[in-house]
This record gives C-alpha cells, structure tokens and sequence, in this order.
C-alpha cells in the first residue's frame, strides 16, 4: 500500500530554507540576480553535455552558496568533492544543509540522480530509508527553488527508487511534491538550457595553464589554437547575424587554415 504523499508542509522559520526564502522575499533583486546568473552560466556551459554537466551542477553551487550568505547564511559549496552534502555551513558549528540538484530542462522527464552507489547491491525499489539527505531541486519546470526532506516528506520519500548503480526520483514526483507544497518553495524561474553554449571548459583550464608563460613549447602553439578559435566564432557569429556572406565566411575559413 503507498504512502500518503504530504500536502502543504510548512519549514520552521529559523529553519536555513526558511531564511535562504525570507532572504529572496526581502530582496527581490537577489533573485533577479540568481537568475541571471544561472543564465550566464548556460551561456558558457551546456548541460546536455555529459563533459560540462559537471562543471554546470558546481556552478549551479557557487551561486547558490554566495545567495545563502547574502541570505544570512554562510556557506561554501562543497562542490562534488564531497562525499554527501553540496552545500557546508561554516561557522562555530559545522553542519551540512541540503544537496543540490540542478537541472536546465524544460519539462520533468525522466530521473533525477540523488546519489551514485559505490558498488553494487541487492536492487530494491521505493525503499524510504535508502535517501535520507535534505534535497533542493532547481529546474525550469519548478514553481521556485525547491527544498525535499525525505524524513519529513515521508510519502514522497517512499516514492525514491534505488538500483544497482543509483538512487534516484522521477523529475514529476519533485514537482507534483512543489506544487503540493508551496511552504517548501522560493518562488523563482529557474533558466532553460538554450542550447548554445559551446565552451569546452576543461580547455579553457588547459589554456590557462598553458598559456601562463611557463611552458615555452607548449604555450605558443595552445594561444595560436586559442586565437584561431575565438577568430572562427567570431566569423560564424558574424555570418548568422547577417554581416557577412556565406562565401565570405568560407574564404576568411580558408585563410585560417580551417
């Protein structure tokens, strides 16, 4: 028999997620920020890509982190270094708030990985007591920045699946447990992923490295690569924007060596 799932739950209001909120409400211009933000990021790094995934999620957690401290609540990410919590609180009293889940999609599809399993194990479904980490989701198909704790939420905890290589919950449970529970929710418009970020940012790091005046026969040739490919987006963004034509593009291409 399934659980009941909760309605209309209610945070403490000395509870983080209830400051972090209070915060976003006193301020509506940090929100505004947040979300600007998050779109520069999907400006830079495209989410669809397994290699900048991520590098998005980290991104995602600085945001978040520095919202929390303008919020009155001092955090650092703990980034996926981490064995647990995304997000620490530092202070007299060390102690983790929530992990962070984010996602650039436009409709809830699919799964949602909480948790990656080390090894694998005996394989049980809607198993409650398999996830028990305070959870905030943010997606565009949200009401706002959302926050799940299982061990409150105990229907929709029962609701998270388990296999032999994650933990996981559908992306329609978190929203159906959003719209059920308003109290849980930061009013807030989370970006979509527009799908046009290109950066490789492993590159870039490699070029930064590279190009530091320390490698004398690396370096030459990484800011020769690195000039010729600002120089080639360049061309194209000018070519889509209509300020050049396509036989243009293509003997400027050319003299590039492209």
């Amino acid at each position: 028999m399934e659980k009941v799932l909760e309605k209309g739950l209610v945070l403490n209001s000395n509870h983080p997620f209830s400051i972090l909120k209070s915060g976003f409400e006193q301020k509506p211009e940090l929100g505004s920020e947040v979300e600007t933000a998050m779109r520069g990021v999907l400006t830079q790094l495209n989410p669809s890509d397994p290699g900048a995934r991520m590098g998005f999620g980290g991104a995602y957690e600085w945001i978040m982190a520095i919202a929390c401290c303008v919020a009155g609540i001092q955090t650092v990410p703990g980034g996926h270094s981490e064995k647990g919590f995304d997000l620490l609180q530092y202070g007299n009293n060390l102690q983790g708030l929530w992990s962070l889940k984010s996602s650039a999609q436009a409709k809830p599809s699919g799964e949602i990985r909480l948790k990656n399993k080390m090894s694998s194990g005996s394989s049980a479904k809607n198993n409650s007591h398999s996830y028990e980490t305070a959870t905030v989701f943010i997606a565009p198909y949200l009401p706002g920045i959302t926050y799940f704790d299982p061990l409150v939420a105990i229907g929709y905890g029962s609701r998270i699946e388990q296999n032999d290589e994650a933990i996981t919950i559908k992306a329609t449970i978190t929203k159906q447990f959003a719209l059920d529970n308003p109290g849980c929710v930061i009013p807030f418009q989370a970006p979509g992923n527009p799908g046009s970020a290109n950066q490789v940012w492993q590159l870039d790091v490699v070029t930064s490295i590279l190009t530091s005046g320390t490698y004398p026969n690396l370096g030459p040739i990484m800011a020769d690569m690195k000039k010729n490919a600002a120089t080639i987006q360049y061309l194209k963004q000018q070519f889509e924007s209509g300020n050049i034509d396509e036989e243009t593009l293509s003997k400027l291409l050319i003299n590039l060596g492209v």
